[in-house]
C-alpha cells in the first residue's frame, strides 16, 4: 500500500507527540508518586512527634521502659492517644476496651522483607537507653531517622519511623486513582487535539508538494507552459521558484531546438536546391555541362561543407569536447598576419580595413588555428555587411592583464532588440536576407565558443562610426616582451 507523504508527516506528528505525552504522563506519575509519599511521610513525622511526646511524659511518670515491654496495650493506647478524633481513633479506642491487637502486633515472627509495611505504625521503631530495640522490626540494616527521646536532657531512647514505599490508606489509593485518572484522560485529549491539528497541518504544508507533482506531469507531458504558484518563502517556495525557472529553461531549450532543426532545414535546403536545379539541367539537355556549370557546383557543394563543418565545430564546443592546442602565440603578429591576409576581399568590397596595435608582442596561450578561424569569422562578418565606402577599424591593446581586441565597422547597424541574439546559432538580424551575402549564420555563435575555451569574453554593442563593435578580452600570459 503506497502511502503519501502527507500522511507519512502526519503520523510523524502524531507520533512525536505521543511519545512526549507518554514521556511526561509517566514523569508526571513517577513525580506526583514521589511528591505525595514525601507528604504522607511529612504527615506521619507530625504524628510520630506526638508519639514521641506521649513516650517521654510515660517515661517521666514510670522512670523506666520495662512495663512498656511487657504490656503491648499500653503502647498502643499511647499511639490511639496521639491519633486526631475521628473513625480511626474511635476503632483503636474499640480494640484496647475489648483488649484486642491488631495481627501484626501479635505475630511473633518477624515481618517479610519482601512485603513492605503498610501500617506506619508496622515501620514504627523505639529503642531504650541502651539503644536495644523493643518495639517494631528493623528492615535490613539501615535505621530511619531517629527523633531522640529524652527526660532531664538525658537521652532515655529514640523513635523512628520508615518512610512509606507505597499507598496504604484507602482514602490516599482512592486519591492516587483519581490523579492518574485525570492524567489519561488529558493525555487522551491533547492526541486528539493532535490529531485534530496534525491532519490539517500535514494537508497544507504538503499542499505545495502536490502541486509541484501535478505541475511535473503536465511538464513531462510536454506543457511548458506550466506554472506553479509561490505561496510561501521557505524551502517549498524555493523550490516552486527553481521549478518555475526549469519550466521557463526547458520551454526555451525546446522553441530553440525546434528553431535549430528548422534553420538547419533551411539552411540545407537552398545549396541542395540549387545543386539539384544544376544537375537537373544538365540532364535535361538545357543546359551544357561547361566550366560555370562545374564551378557552380563546386560552389554549391563548399557552401554545404563549410555549414556541415560549422555545425560539426559548434556541437562538439558546446559538448566540452572541441579540440584546442594550447601554446604560448603573440597574438599581435597573428593579428597582424590575418588583416593583411583579408585586405584583397576588403578591397573587393570597396571597404578600408585599418588596423592599430601595439608594437611589442601580445603573448597569450590559445590555440592558433582556432584564434584564426576566431578571426576570419569575425572580420568576414565585418567585410561581408558593411555598405561599401565604409571602413573596419582594427584596434589591439593592453589592458592590466588582459588584452582587448575591437572590431568596429560603419553602416548598416544592428537593432537594439538583436544586440543580445547576435551569438545565437543560425541567428541573422535579417531573416529574409539573401543567403548569398553570407554563411548560414554560426560565425559568431563559434566566435563566442572559441573566446570562451580561452577564458575569455566577448561582447557586441553599437559603434560609434555607425555599425557594429565587436570586443574581444583575452588573458595575457605573464610578462610580454
Amino acid at each position: 500500500m503506497k502511502i503519501t507523504i502527507q500522511y507519512k508527516l502526519f503520523m510523524s506528528m502524531l507520533a512525536a507527540t505521543v511519545l512526549v505525552i507518554g514521556y511526561m504522563g509517566v514523569v508526571t506519575q513517577w513525580s506526583f508518586d514521589k511528591g505525595f509519599l514525601e507528604y504522607i511521610d511529612t504527615q506521619e513525622q507530625v504524628e510520630l512527634e506526638l508519639v514521641a511526646t506521649e513516650l517521654e511524659a510515660y517515661y517521666a511518670k514510670h522512670q523506666s521502659w520495662e512495663s512498656l515491654k511487657q504490656d503491648k496495650y499500653e503502647l498502643f493506647s499511647i499511639f490511639a492517644k496521639t491519633l486526631p478524633e475521628g473513625r480511626k481513633k474511635r476503632y483503636l479506642q474499640k480494640k484496647i476496651r475489648n483488649k484486642e491487637l491488631p495481627a501484626w502486633m501479635n505475630d511473633k515472627e518477624p515481618p517479610n522483607d519482601k512485603k513492605h509495611p503498610t501500617h506506619p505504625l508496622e515501620r514504627t521503631i523505639i529503642l531504650d537507653e541502651f539503644g536495644l530495640l523493643f518495639f517494631g522490626s528493623q528492615r535490613g540494616d539501615a535505621l530511619p531517622n531517629l527523633r531522640m527521646l529524652t527526660f532531664e536532657k538525658q537521652e532515655i531512647g529514640a523513635i523512628g519511623l520508615y518512610p512509606p514505599e507505597f499507598f496504604q490508606d484507602s482514602h490516599q489509593l482512592l486519591f492516587v486513582k483519581k490523579q492518574k485518572l485525570i492524567i489519561v484522560l488529558v493525555a487522551l485529549a491533547a492526541i486528539l487535539i493532535s490529531i485534530g491539528l496534525s491532519l490539517p497541518l500535514a494537508f497544507q504544508l504538503t499542499k505545495p508538494v502536490r502541486r509541484l507533482s501535478a505541475a511535473a506531469r503536465r511538464l513531462i507531458g510536454g506543457d511548458y507552459s506550466t506554472r506553479v504558484q509561490v505561496t510561501s518563502k521557505d524551502e517549498l517556495g524555493a523550490l516552486s521558484r527553481d521549478f518555475n525557472t526549469l519550466a521557463e529553461t526547458l520551454g526555451k531549450t525546446e522553441t530553440q531546438r525546434k528553431q535549430w532543426i528548422s534553420d538547419i532545414a533551411h539552411e540545407l535546403r537552398t545549396p541542395l536546391t540549387s545543386l539539384q536545379g544544376e544537375i537537373e539541367a544538365v540532364q535535361d539537355g538545357i543546359r551544357q555541362p561547361d566550366q560555370q556549370t562545374f564551378s557552380n557546383l563546386h560552389q554549391g557543394v563548399s557552401r554545404l561543407n563549410r555549414l556541415v563543418e560549422d555545425l560539426y565545430d559548434l556541437s562538439l564546443s558546446e559538448l566540452g569536447v572541441l579540440s584546442f592546442y594550447q601554446e604560448k602565440i603573440d597574438f599581435r603578429a597573428l593579428l597582424a598576419d590575418e588583416v593583411t591576409a583579408r585586405q584583397n576581399d576588403a578591397e573587393k568590397a570597396k571597404l578600408r580595413l585599418l588596423l592599430d596595435t601595439e608594437q611589442k608582442p601580445l603573448i597569450i596561450s590559445g590555440d592558433k588555428q582556432r584564434l584564426q578561424q576566431l578571426f576570419n569569422n569575425l572580420l568576414s562578418n565585418s567585410i561581408t555587411y558593411t555598405e561599401q565606402g565604409g571602413a573596419i577599424e582594427i584596434s589591439l591593446h593592453r589592458d592590466n592583464s588582459n588584452m582587448k581586441l575591437d572590431i568596429m565597422d560603419t553602416a548598416p547597424g544592428v537593432p537594439d532588440e538583436a544586440l543580445p541574439q547576435l551569438f545565437n546559432r543560425l541567428f541573422r538580424v535579417e531573416q529574409s536576407r539573401n543567403r548569398s551575402l553570407g554563411g548560414a549564420g554560426l560565425g559568431l555563435a563559434i566566435c563566442q565558443q572559441i573566446v570562451t575555451a580561452h577564458n575569455g569574453t566577448i561582447t557586441a554593442t553599437h559603434s560609434p562610426t555607425g555599425g557594429l563593435w565587436v570586443q574581444v578580452t583575452l588573458p595575457l600570459l605573464g610578462e610580454s616582451s
